[in-house]
Formats: structure tokens, C-alpha cells, sequence
């Protein structure tokens, strides 16, 4: 019998285990009769492959409101959450998916699985797993060049881009441009050369060549040289972040080697399709100073919406939170 009973007790501690399991199943099921859905995560890992073993993007929710937007930082090497100042306001109204590009901070991968495809793969394969049909993406800077290569292969999947300070939509620039540019550039540097930098620069002393400067003043002295570029008001400058160790400038080099042969011109893609395009930029943003180019190009596709914010540079959310919350909100109404 005490043989027996070796057997009985596993059996029957098996046969509860079982029974446990299927009642935690069937309590998981709500009154429809289906599993209940995941809790909403803060952040989660989207696997390329073998969730595993393969290299995974980082991917961060934000915002309680019912509409989804995929959010698109710059870079090639830059990160998220520069961007999440920059829709804040609007946590309520809408659902934010940000996700670190491949390479980028939290999202490490191999120099050789980088380039401009795989970025391009790597959107659409978040599409997929989020069971998204049609995308409504904002994208910053060079993210704006990823949406536009994205819309121009998965156009069916695309709702609405909206572009902030996108890089440039044309590449190479037309030879008819590039006297255009010239000019900008010229006003640009005179720009970056004003006396407000050299103020903020002496007003903490970060110019001297003794004593050597901290860790704390040469990262304020990096931050005010940044700032010289990216803002307008350069004395909003300690509300910039990261940058250095931050920013995987190989990324963008192993991403510009890929580049299509041929260039882009998403402006021709524009003229082609009929989902809604629009562009928030500031006026004096490095990367098209004055925003001549930009208008130039807007002109040749009269639907898309630009709307310049003025006294801004390339971070606008920075120089003019009010005006740029107000703008985007507009703009993905659209």
C-alpha cells in the first residue's frame, strides 16, 4: 500500500496542478468568453527575429488617449526622449508609440545588420506587431526621411505624416536649389555667430583656460554649443539632454553608406498618393534656414499643410512650447 501511495500522491497532486491551471485559464476568460488583453506596458522589446536570442528595438508607450501615433526620432543615432517633451501636453488625447531606431541607445545591434532598409523593415515590422492597417506617424528631423521612405514602399499602410523640421525631402538637392541653399547657409552661419552665445558662455565662465573646467561646466559649455545650432534662444540651453556617450554616431555613418543610389525625392512620391502630408518647422531651423527650400518644394504639392513657427530652430518644442503643442495638435487633426 505504501508503494501504491508513492504513486497516488504525485498523480493527484498532478491532477490538482491541472485543475488549478484550467481554473486560472478559465478565470482569465472575461464574461465573452475570450482571454483577457495584456495590461497596457510602459515599454517592451520588439524582436527582430528570435525574441530570445536576436536583437530587439526598445519601444516606449506614452499617453492614455485612444488614437495611436507612431512617433519617429532623428538621428540615424539619435534616441526617443527628446520627443517626449514635445507631445506631453497632448498625453490625454492620444497614444504615443516611441521606439529607439536600430543601432540607436537601448536598441543595439550588430554595425552589420544597419542600414537604410532594415530601418525601413523595422517599422513595418512594429506595424505588424502592434496590428495596426494604416499608420498615423510624426517623425523629427532625419525620422522624417524613414517615414518617407516607409510611405513610399507600404503606402496602403500609411493614415497621415506629419513631418517636424524634417531633413532634407530632396537628396541630392536639384542644381536649381542649390544657390538657394547657399544663401541660407550663409545666413545660418551669421546666425550661430551671435553675441547671445558668447553671453552664455562668459556669464558662467566656461571659456577660461584655467582652472580646467569640471565634468558639470564642460557638459554645460557642450550643451550651450549645441544649443548655438539647434535653438533659436540659446538660453534655454540647460533644458537640452543627452548627447555624448547618448548618441551612436556610427549609426548614422553605416546608415548613410546604404542609402539608395538613386537619392529621394519624396516630394514626386507626394504627387503620387493621396494621404494627408504636413510639416511644422521653425524659421530658423540650421537645416533649412528661413525654410526656403521647404516652401519652394510645398508648392510643387499644394495639399500638403506647412506651417512655420517663428522665433524656433530645430528642437521648436523648446523655443516655443505653447506655439508648437498648439500647432501639432492642429496638424494631427488634420
Amino acid at each position: 500500500m505504501k508503494s501504491i501511495g508513492k504513486f497516488i500522491l504525485p498523480l493527484v497532486l498532478g491532477l490538482y496542478t491541472i485543475s488549478s491551471q484550467s481554473q486560472s485559464h478559465q478565470d482569465a476568460l472575461n464574461k465573452t468568453g475570450t482571454l483577457q488583453p495584456l495590461p497596457a506596458l510602459q515599454d517592451w522589446f520588439l524582436s527582430t527575429g528570435n525574441w530570445q536570442d536576436d536583437p530587439q528595438l526598445y519601444v516606449r508607450e506614452f499617453g492614455t488617449g485612444k488614437d495611436t501615433v507612431i512617433m519617429l526620432h532623428g538621428g540615424w543615432g539619435g534616441e526617443h526622449s527628446e520627443l517626449l517633451d514635445a507631445v506631453n501636453e497632448l498625453s490625454h488625447q492620444y497614444h504615443f508609440i516611441f521606439y529607439d531606431q536600430r543601432g540607436s541607445l537601448r536598441s543595439p545591434f550588430p554595425d552589420s545588420l544597419i542600414t537604410f532598409n532594415q530601418h525601413i523593415a523595422d517599422l513595418e515590422l512594429l506595424r505588424k506587431e502592434l496590428k495596426i492597417n494604416k499608420l498615423h506617424i510624426v517623425a523629427h528631423s532625419m525620422g522624417a526621411v524613414l517615414a518617407c521612405a516607409y510611405a513610399s514602399q507600404y503606402s496602403q499602410h500609411i493614415k497621415k505624416l506629419t513631418l517636424l523640421a524634417p531633413a532634407p525631402l530632396k537628396n541630392p538637392l536639384p542644381e536649381a536649389d542649390k544657390e538657394l541653399q547657399r544663401k541660407e547657409n550663409s545666413a545660418q552661419q551669421a546666425f550661430m555667430e551671435r553675441p547671445e552665445v558668447m553671453q552664455e558662455m562668459n556669464k558662467y565662465n566656461l571659456n577660461r583656460t584655467t582652472p580646467e573646467l569640471s565634468s558639470l561646466e564642460a557638459t554645460s559649455k557642450f550643451r550651450i554649443q549645441f544649443a548655438k545650432r539647434m535653438l533659436y534662444d540659446v538660453s534655454k540651453w540647460p533644458l537640452l539632454m543627452g548627447g555624448r556617450a547618448l548618441f551612436k554616431g556610427q549609426v548614422f555613418e553605416l546608415t548613410a553608406r546604404t542609402y539608395p543610389s538613386s537619392g529621394w525625392d519624396y516630394f514626386q512620391q507626394f504627387k503620387r498618393q493621396a494621404y494627408p502630408v504636413s510639416i511644422i518647422m521653425g524659421d530658423h531651423d540650421f537645416l533649412d534656414f528661413g525654410n526656403h527650400l521647404t516652401k519652394k518644394w510645398v508648392s510643387e504639392v499644394p495639399r500638403i499643410k506647412l506651417t512655420t513657427i517663428e522665433n524656433a530652430g530645430h528642437l521648436i518644442w523648446i523655443d516655443q512650447p505653447k506655439a508648437f503643442s498648439k500647432e501639432l495638435q492642429q496638424h494631427l487633426q488634420l
